[in-house]
């Protein structure tokens, strides 16, 4: 690797917060391409390692009230734990009306984290008039749709997000400065030896998982 692709890691940072850094810059990138101003409310459907890296730097930011939704509870639990406002499981509760009860002048930035069709028509119903969708999540199917009515009624933006650009070097230093703490998004950690299991757990959702270490010392 060329020298000039390698970041150093500031003394206090660890060879894991250094991992951590990859999909934490992708959702700095995504909030700053959102235009997030402070105290701005926003949502995050999908609270995988990419949801939870948009929420640490959106808080990071100066985010406000935050909902979040995800359909594996376990992931919400670390939702609520890291101060999210509320949270829903889209496969057990309506998470529009939940959230629009919440917030009747509805979200100015939803982060769609997920790639799921379900979760951008949630995104069309909970942001406000004149609000933006950030589409983060990579979705299985070839096309995404959006009711055009709501879309054209609200003067919805959307913005595509594909990884991160320029936002590295910033993330590490919200990491060194203690302003972004993301130690909680490791949930298990494996030896090299037990790699294969590390991808099985994760591949396959399995007991809680949010972010699986393998440590290769």
């Amino acid at each position: 690797m060329p020298e000039e692709n390698c970041f150093p890691l500031q003394e206090n940072l660890s060879l894991e917060d250094g991992a951590l850094s990859e999909p934490l810059s992708i959702g700095l990138y995504a909030v700053k391409q959102s235009g997030l101003a402070k105290g701005m409310k926003i949502g995050i459907l999908g609270y995988g390692p990419i949801g939870m890296s948009v929420y640490l730097t959106a808080k990071a930011y100066g985010a406000g009230n935050t909902y979040v939704t995800d359909k594996l509870d376990p992931r919400l639990d670390i939702a609520r734990q890291t101060g999210a406002t509320q949270t829903g499981n889209p496969d057990e509760e309506d998470v529009v009306r939940k959230f629009n009860e919440a917030e009747p002048s509805q979200l100015d930035v939803v982060f769609e984290c997920c790639g799921e069709q379900d979760a951008l028509d949630n995104a069309v119903d909970l942001v406000k008039p004149g609000g933006k969708i950030m589409i983060v999540g990579i979705p299985a199917i070839d096309r995404w749709s959006f009711d055009n009515s709501k879309g054209r009624r609200k003067e919805i933006t959307f913005i595509n997000v594909r990884r991160q650009n320029g936002t590295v070097q910033e993330t590490l230093d919200l990491m060194a400065s203690g302003k972004i703490q993301a130690g909680s998004m490791v949930t298990h950690r494996f030896t090299l030896d037990e790699t294969q299991q590390a991808f099985d757990l994760v591949s396959n959702y399995r007991d809680g998982v949010m972010k699986a270490m393998i440590d290769v010392g």
